[in-house]
């Protein structure tokens, strides 16, 4: 019997919340765009400071901000509005727990889930990867690095504490934008030695970041394509979230060359939304494999009985599939010794 799904809408009141769950998700958009939360980082701020700094508009400025405050972002008193813990913790762009690239990524997104009908009658996507930062722009690129580890953000931890890593030394993490997970999993293990493979362009923002968390000597950086450059050894490959953006045999030939590259002896893991079957609580990954589709031609959330099938493809013994966190999987394999 199928499992029920968590939170289904009980009845007219859920539905309408359902019905306009965008109105949270545009409100926490836009001020984020408006990077309101650094702004009240330094202080209360009254709505003619707010209006004045902003430029906006005060009627609606007021309807936003006590939308904010509904919601549990912001909170009123006499002095002003302030940042609640929520906001000036994840949302202050000077928080080095920065998540506001979340929302600057669901921004870009909305428009195209207005043509979710358009994808569903042509199976085509309904967008592209411009001003994603893969063609070049810098400020794209930092935006598309800070959504990715928001993304990931639960992911690092929960990586370092579900290996056993006394026994490694290194671990390449592929694709692994700015290095936001490859430095979680070093900070808590200060034996490893890790590198980042990713485009050059984003060389810069990971010794920025490896620099800020005093990571540089232990967190290395190359540059390259994945795809067509010899990749490095390293006794642990990562393979985070890269899944759903290629068809099955760009998947396999990526799998095939990281468990080329991959020591004897050593594991080849696969971090994603991936699809569980005996896991309902991933169920909810079927919307981010729509969202995936609207956006990527080649793109789909894959199911970890995939990727198991991957693993063993290219050589990996002992395949495992592991539930890491919310609704993220791990699938790993050991790469037999000669």
């Amino acid at each position: 019997m199928a499992a029920e799904p968590v939170n289904a809408p009980a009845g007219p009141a859920d539905l309408f919340q359902a019905a306009t769950a965008f109105w949270h998700s545009r409100v926490l958009a836009v001020a984020v765009e408006l990077d309101l939360f650094s702004l009240l980082a330094t202080g209360p701020a009254s709505l003619e400071e707010l209006c004045a700094r902003l430029r906006l508009h005060p009627q609606p400025t007021e309807a936003l901000l006590g939308g904010l405050c509904a919601i549990g972002i912001l909170e009123h008193d006499e002095h002003g509005y302030r940042n609640g813990p929520t906001a000036a913790t994840w949302l202050d762009r000077a928080s080095p727990d920065y998540l506001g690239g979340l929302f600057a990524l669901a921004g870009w997104q909305f428009p195209l889930w207005t043509r979710l009908r358009d994808l569903l009658e042509t199976g085509q996507p309904q967008g592209d990867r411009a001003g994603l930062g893969f063609d070049g722009d810098a400020l794209a690129l930092r935006r598309f690095a800070e959504t990715a580890e928001g993304l990931a953000a639960d992911c690092g931890p929960a990586l370092a504490a579900a290996l056993d890593w006394s026994a490694v030394t290194s671990v390449v993490d592929l694709g692994g934008a700015r290095g936001g997970t490859l430095a979680t999993v070093l900070a808590a293990h200060s034996h490893l030695v890790g590198t980042c493979f990713d485009i050059p362009a984003m060389a810069p923002l990971f010794d920025e970041l490896a620099g800020r968390l005093g990571l540089a000597e232990r967190m290395l950086f190359r540059g390259g394509d994945f795809f067509a450059d010899v990749l490095p050894p390293a006794e642990v490959y990562l393979l985070g979230h890269l899944m759903s953006d290629w068809d099955e045999e760009r998947c396999t030939d990526l799998v095939a060359r990281a468990a080329e590259a991959l020591e004897p002896g050593g594991t080849l893991v696969v971090l994603d939304s991936l699809i569980d079957p005996d896991r309902p609580s991933t169920a909810r990954n079927w919307l981010v494999n729509l969202n995936t589709q609207l956006v990527n031609p080649s793109g789909s959330v894959r199911s970890t009985v995939d990727c198991a099938d991957w693993l063993r493809s290219a050589g990996m013994s002992g395949v495992q599939v592991r539930a890491l966190v919310g609704s993220e999987s791990l699938v790993l394999g050991t790469k037999p010794r000669r």
